[in-house]
């Protein structure tokens, strides 16, 4: 059995590399997906304060308190997700950013592994020509002698 080759020893360096980075990929479509959805329920809370804010005002005092401690706790969850919004947006930075790290690295293992395997090819390459070059000298001292 043959040695195995620098190429051949970088298939489980590429797999792992390659595991690696398509599970960072995934995180950053779960991040993604987290803040569209944070962001699309930020939307909506600021619409629906909008809306009710454009409302007709309350006939009695009872009413306009009870209608501005209604309009306090949405401006409060607004903010409350503005925070997770902006958090969710952290978590999609950081998720591509260690994304394209791993890209990096599995190109770079990639690259590495190319190279071997043109080092090996042209290795082989110059082994046949000796061979051949050998075959053609041992011919010709035979048809000499």
């Amino acid at each position: 059995m043959g040695q195995m080759t620098q190429s051949k020893r970088m298939r489980p360096l590429q797999q792992i590399a390659d595991i690696r980075e398509d599970d960072a990929a995934r995180r950053l479509v779960e991040a993604q997906r987290l803040q569209a959805e944070r962001e699309a329920r930020l939307v909506e809370l600021s619409r629906y304060r909008e809306d009710y804010e454009r409302q007709a005002g309350a006939a009695t005092p009872q009413l306009l308190r009870n209608r501005q401690a209604f309009l306090d706790r949405l401006r409060e969850a607004e903010r409350f997700q503005q925070q997770l919004v902006e958090q969710a947006v952290r978590g999609v930075d950081e998720c591509r950013a260690h994304w394209l790290l791993q890209q990096r690295g599995s190109r770079t293992v990639a690259q590495l592994t190319a190279c071997y395997l043109a080092r090996e090819q042209r290795d082989d390459a110059r082994r046949e020509q000796n061979r051949l070059d050998e075959f053609a000298t041992q011919r010709y001292l035979r048809v000499a002698d």
